[in-house]
C-alpha cells in the first residue's frame, strides 16, 4: 500500500459514508456536498474538497497541498463580516451571511490574509493556520464517499493530478505525429514505470553519463522502492549492497527489468541531486511541449507522477528515437557480471516480454495499482500508448486492434 496516501487513511474510521440512495433525486450530488471535505473510501482515503463556487472537486494530496488550494480558492472578507460567523466556541447565530458562505474558504483582507473554513455542517468557522491545521480539519470533518459517487462530481480542470475515480482505459495511436485513434487520450493518469523513458532521456543529457562508468549498489538504493510502496512487490533484479555494477548494466536493468533500484542508482550517479533530477525531468517534459505532465521522482513508483496517453506518446516517441533506449528495450536474455572480487552473475528478467510478440521496435511496460496496466510501443512510424487497462486481456485486445490499423 502506498505510504504517500496513508495520510488520510486514519480519517476513514471517523468518516460517515453516504450512499447514493441517501441523496435526494432533485439535487445534484455536487450541490449536496458543496464545501465538504470528502474521503474516497475505495482509494486509500484520498481527500477531496468540493468547491461551492463551481461544483468541482480538488485533490488534497496532503495538509500542505490542502492549505495551498484552500488559500487559492479563498474569498476575501473584512474583519467585521467575519465576526458575524461564529467560531466553534461561540454561541451560534442565525444569519444569512454564514449560510451564504457555507463551505467557503475566507481570507481576512485586513489581517494578512488569515484563512478560515466555514464548515457547511454547522456554519461555524475554523482557523487554518497552516498545513497541519488543514490536515486536522480534514480528519475532523471528512465525509466518506464511494468512487462511483465521486465520479458524479466534476474534476476541476486546473490541477495536474490523477482523477482516482476514473474507471476506464486510455489509449492513443500516434502516426507521424498525428493521432490516428484514441480514447480518453487527454485523461491525466500515472504512467508507472513508463516514467523511466523520460528518466532515460535526462540521463543521456548528462555529460557525466558514460557507459563504462561504474557505481556501488548501496542499501539506500535497495531500500528506495519500499520508501514509496512499503512492502508491495516491485520489479527488481537481485542486487546486493556492495555490488559494483557498470552504468550500462544498470541501464539495461532499468529498461528491461524495470528495476527501480537500478534507476535510482543511475540518478545518484548522474551528478544531479534527486530533486535536481526530478526538475530536469519536468524541464524535459516542458521542452517536449507537454502541458498535463508532471514528475516527482524517476522510477514511476510515486503515483503522483502523471501524464496523459497523448503526452506519454510524445515522450515515447522522443525516447524510442534514441537507439540507446530502443535497443536496450529489445534485450531478452541479459546477465550482469558485477565488478567486485569475486564477481557475481545477476539475471535480468525481461519485463517487456509480453510486448515482444508484436514485433515492436521498442517497448516499455508499467504497472501500479493506481496506474493499472500500461504499455508504450513503437512499430515502424507508429507509437501506441495504453494506460489504465484493467487487465492484461484488455491491454492486449487494444493492442491487437491498433497495430496495423
Amino acid at each position: 500500500m502506498r505510504k504517500i496516501v496513508f495520510l488520510f487513511a486514519s480519517a476513514i474510521s471517523i468518516a460517515f459514508f453516504v450512499p447514493t440512495s441517501a441523496l435526494a433525486a432533485d439535487n445534484s450530488l455536487a450541490k449536496r456536498l458543496n464545501g465538504r471535505i470528502l474521503l474516497q473510501v475505495e482509494s486509500y482515503g484520498r481527500a477531496w474538497y468540493t468547491n461551492p463556487t463551481n461544483n468541482t472537486r480538488y485533490y488534497l494530496k496532503d495538509g500542505a497541498t490542502a492549505f495551498g488550494i484552500m488559500r487559492q480558492l479563498g474569498l476575501g472578507i473584512t474583519n467585521a463580516d467575519l465576526a458575524k460567523i461564529p467560531t466553534d466556541s461561540e454561541k451560534p447565530q442565525q444569519n444569512k451571511l454564514a449560510a451564504r458562505l457555507s463551505g467557503r474558504i475566507l481570507l481576512q483582507v485586513e489581517s494578512r490574509g488569515e484563512a478560515w473554513y466555514v464548515n457547511p455542517t454547522n456554519n461555524r468557522r475554523y482557523y487554518l493556520k497552516d498545513g497541519e491545521a488543514a490536515y486536522k480539519l480534514m480528519k475532523k470533518f471528512a465525509l466518506g464517499v464511494s468512487s462511483a459517487d465521486l465520479r458524479a462530481i466534476t474534476m476541476n480542470p486546473s490541477q495536474i493530478v490523477q482523477d482516482t475515480a476514473f474507471d476506464d482505459v486510455a489509449y492513443v495511436l500516434l502516426r507521424d505525429g498525428k493521432i490516428i485513434a484514441g480514447k480518453n487520450e487527454n485523461q491525466i493518469l500515472p504512467p508507472a514505470s513508463m516514467s523511466k523513458l523520460i528518466t532515460a532521456l535526462v540521463l543521456l543529457d548528462q555529460t557525466t553519463f558514460k557507459w563504462d562508468g561504474e557505481t556501488i549498489i548501496t542499501q539506500v538504493h535497495l531500500n528506495y522502492p519500499s520508501s514509496l510502496v512499503d512492502n508491495d512487490v516491485t520489479s527488481e533484479v537481485e542486487f546486493k549492497a556492495g555490488d559494483i555494477v557498470s552504468v550500462y548494466d544498470l541501464w539495461v536493468a532499468m529498461l528491461v527489468a524495470s528495476s527501480n533500484q537500478a534507476a535510482i542508482a543511475l540518478v545518484d550517479f548522474s551528478g544531479l541531486t534527486r530533486s535536481e533530477f526530478a526538475a530536469a525531468m519536468n524541464q524535459k517534459a516542458s521542452a517536449l511541449g507537454l502541458k498535463r505532465t508532471i514528475f516527482f521522482e524517476p522510477t514511476g513508483l510515486d503515483a503522483h507522477n502523471v501524464t496523459t496517453a497523448r503526452e506519454m506518446a510524445l515522450i515515447a516517441k522522443a525516447a524510442f528515437n534514441r537507439p540507446e533506449i530502443a535497443e536496450a528495450t529489445r534485450q531478452k536474455d541479459y546477465l550482469i557480471t558485477t565488478r567486485q572480487t569475486p564477481p557475481r552473475l545477476i539475471k535480468v528478467v525481461d519485463r517487456n516480454f509480453s510486448l515482444q510478440t508484436y514485433g515492436a521496435d521498442a517497448v516499455k511496460t508499467g504497472y501500479l495499482v493506481e496506474a493499472q496496466r500500461c504499455a508504450a510501443l513503437k512499430k515502424g512510424n507508429d507509437i501506441i500508448v495504453i494506460m489504465h487497462a484493467r487487465s492484461m486481456k484488455e491491454r492486449n485486445t487494444i493492442l491487437d486492434q491498433l497495430i496495423g490499423k
